[in-house]
């Protein structure tokens, strides 16, 4: 667990992690800061600067933790790569349950000029004490009463009944079936979702309240199915709620032929639904069903009762829409319209069709369709989704339509001279550069995708936003008329890891490049070539634009 402690004399600023300024006096004296409490064992605390330190001043005589006896107990000093922050973990054994340590950051601490902080500094805290693992039977309305306490999970596991659960300090660690509720570690409102149980490889993130169907967990970690794979979360980011507890769940239903998704929130017991595309003809009207991916569907009794991709969800982005720039505009200005007849008393809507930041971008997304193989319509969906059609204060104020480097923990007000210069800002610094060109830093697939597969990987915290922006993009070609929902591309998904993807269909053409992943999606252009082996898809790369694998590799969905 990390924690910062920042610093300032007259070339260091920083915050104290409690949200304080402090100005530090140029004082011989020792300042300290405010006293931390139960803090974890294997705590690492992390000391930022304004201004670069000297490496070369940072060891174990400037910056150290010392016991209630004056004995040093604290781990490694590690300066970071920019030299504007030092972190100290804690000894490998951990720092000592109720035990009491100081932080010391002396003035020999220097820049890369040589001058030292103002103040020797101190931060006391006191590591947590160490509570017990109690089997509990879990009641109806899912309050527990404890059965019995013992000293480690390792015991406490080995006493566990059937029904029965475990908690520490009176959270729970392990059920046998229920949900997983997201929650805020600090000020830091993420989850870091990881691939491995040792939570080192962090494969994507959520935004804190978000319901994750529980797999199992020990004292060291929660396993949750996201999106479709069992991966894995902190303790400290979870709140178990055991299935007789639960006061509602998220759910899928056909309505008016439309696929809707209801999400369900913990924290308010309320609702709130969106439209995803067609509803898969296996989904009865009136019916409840559940998905933790939004494509394989069970009934609530569990049994599985179909699969669906839906369509502009699994789309490529480097796609095109049959649609006009002149049809584009058309429909911006008849959606705009429509926001403002049916919304009169509410003032995001008023005068819509004047101010909307949407108005006559037909003409530049087709263009860019043309010049940087992406879907006219993939990019005015995703505008529609992040700047309610062009009306949010960002994209009033900013020109920022698609919450450009605005985050979760860090809504930073980014400007923009013009809607134009941001949309380039959206194509070449983000989709072009990072999640669309295959094995870029963020590619998952060129697709909106969930938290398992496309640019919703990376992209955004809310786990269902590829579904939100498909929605978008669905809604549009229904209200001009459905032409891209008639004439649609065939998709796929690849079933193989090392995927080579040529130029040629066969295995003497050059491979432009490699899928490392398998289950990456698809977009087929044509899957009856005279070489039969082999099926022409859409470039992931804007390098290209049709390219070859042999069809062994590519399930069609």
């Amino acid at each position: 667990m990390i924690q910062k402690v920042n610093l300032r004399n007259n070339f260091f600023v920083g915050i104290l992690v409690f949200c304080m300024l402090l100005i530090l006096p140029s004082l011989s004296s020792a300042a300290s800061f405010e006293t931390s409490v139960n803090v974890k064992p294997d705590k690492t605390w992390t000391i930022t600067f304004n201004k670069a330190v000297d490496a070369s001043s940072v060891h174990a005589n400037s910056v150290y933790v010392l016991d209630q006896f004056g004995v040093k107990q604290n781990g490694p000093l590690t300066v970071a790569s920019d030299r504007k922050s030092v972190q100290v973990a804690a000894p490998t054994e951990g720092y000592t349950y109720a035990a009491t340590y100081t932080l010391h950051i002396t003035n020999s601490v220097t820049d890369e000029d040589g001058k030292p902080l103002a103040t020797y500094n101190q931060k006391q805290f006191t590591i947590e004490t160490p509570g017990t693992y109690d089997v509990v039977n879990i009641a109806t309305n899912g309050t527990t009463s404890v059965v019995k306490s013992y000293a480690t999970y390792e015991i406490a596991l080995t006493n566990l009944k059937p029904g029965q659960a475990i908690q520490y300090k009176d959270s729970l660690i392990k059920m046998s079936r229920g949900m997983v509720v997201t929650k805020a570690n600090g000020a830091n409102v993420l989850t870091n979702v990881y691939s491995d149980k040792q939570l080192t490889k962090a494969f994507t993130y959520v935004t804190a309240n978000t319901d994750l169907l529980y797999i199992d967990s020990t004292d060291a970690y929660v396993e949750v199915n996201v999106a479709g794979k069992n991966m894995f979360i902190k303790h400290e980011n979870s709140n178990l709620i055991p299935e007789s507890a639960l006061t509602g769940r998220s759910y899928y239903s056909a309505a008016n032929g439309q696929l809707v998704h209801s999400i369900y929130s913990t924290s308010s017991k309320t609702y709130s639904s969106y439209q995803i595309g067609a509803a898969p003809a296996f989904m009865i009207p009136g019916q409840t069903y559940y998905s933790v991916d939004g494509v394989h569907f069970t009934n609530t009794s569990g049994q599985e009762v179909g699969t669906s991709y839906p369509y502009f969800e699994y789309l490529s982005a480097r796609s095109k829409t049959n649609y006009t720039a002149e049809e584009i505009d058309t429909y911006i200005m008849t959606m705009l319209q429509k926001l403002e007849s049916e919304n009169p008393n509410n003032i995001l809507y008023q005068q819509a069709t004047q101010k909307s930041k949407l108005i006559g971008l037909g003409s530049y997304l087709k263009q860019l369709e043309e010049s940087q193989h992406i879907n006219a319509l993939f990019i005015l969906a995703l505008a529609q989704h992040e700047s309610a059609y062009g009306l949010s204060n960002r994209a009033q104020e900013y020109n920022n339509l698609f919450g450009l480097y605005v985050t979760d923990n860090n809504p930073l007000a980014k400007y923009f001279t013009t809607v134009e210069q941001n949309i380039d800002e959206l194509v070449n610094a983000f989709l072009n550069k990072n999640y669309l060109r295959p094995n870029a830093g963020y590619a998952n697939g060129a697709v909106f995708g969930n938290k398992a597969i496309g640019i919703n990987v990376k992209y955004a915290s809310d786990p269902y936003w590829g579904a939100k922006a498909a929605g978008h993009m669905y809604r549009i070609d229904q209200m001009m008329g459905g032409r891209d929902s008639l004439t649609p591309y065939k998709l796929g998904i690849t079933n193989t890891s090392g995927l080579n993807v040529r130029t040629g269909p066969g295995t003497n053409f050059t491979a432009a490049y490699r899928y490392t992943n398998s289950g990456m999606p698809i977009t087929i252009l044509d899957d009856n070539l005279p070489e039969s082996e082999w099926i022409k898809v859409l470039s992931d790369s804007v390098d290209y634009t049709e390219l070859y694998i042999h069809r062994d590799y590519v399930d069609g969905i």
